[in-house]
């Protein structure tokens, strides 16, 4: 592997942090409209997400073309690509492996609680449309750890897969 080849490669690994990093930020963006539940914004940020997301699997599959034409892509996990690399390299990318790979962990928590917090607000309007119809008679208290217990109503919201 010659010196312009790792040099492709360290810069593709470069670019994928930079947009690991840039969906993180929309993420908090996307934390902080749906506090302030900001439509207008959501679907703005949302369409960002798409793009950095698309732009970050066709630079996975830079990576893995570039390591082996011959991969099937569907079928590589991104731990693989540390096995294709000689020996010699691996020092190098394995500190831009485990950035990506802390990178991933902080979208990961961020993007379930963003969805957490999308459930429990549907779970909310929820009760309170079951409320206002009479489909069900409120049991919403405070339990002894503060806990909100539910009612169980029906279901009329959900979140879109």
């Amino acid at each position: 592997m010659d010196d312009q080849y790792v040099a492709l490669l360290e810069g593709l690994f470069h670019k994928k942090i930079i947009l690991s990093n840039d969906l993180l930020h929309c993420l908090k963006k996307e934390r902080e409209s749906l506090i302030n539940i900001d439509l207008d914004s959501l679907w703005s940020i949302s369409k960002e997400k798409e793009d950095i997301c698309s732009k970050i699997e066709s630079i996975r599959e830079e990576i893995v073309s570039a390591l082996d034409p011959r991969i099937d892509q569907r079928f590589f996990a991104s731990h693989q690509i540390l096995e294709l690399l000689p020996e010699e390299h691996k020092a190098t990318f394995r500190k831009l492996f485990h950035t990506l790979l802390k990178l991933k962990g902080e979208i990961e928590v961020i993007r379930k609680e963003n969805m957490i917090f999308i459930d429990d607000s549907l779970q909310f309007l929820d009760e309170m449309m079951s409320i206002l119809t009479g489909k069900t008679t409120s049991k919403i208290l405070y339990n002894d750890k503060c806990h909100l217990s539910r009612s169980g109503a029906n279901v009329l919201l959900s979140r879109e897969a």
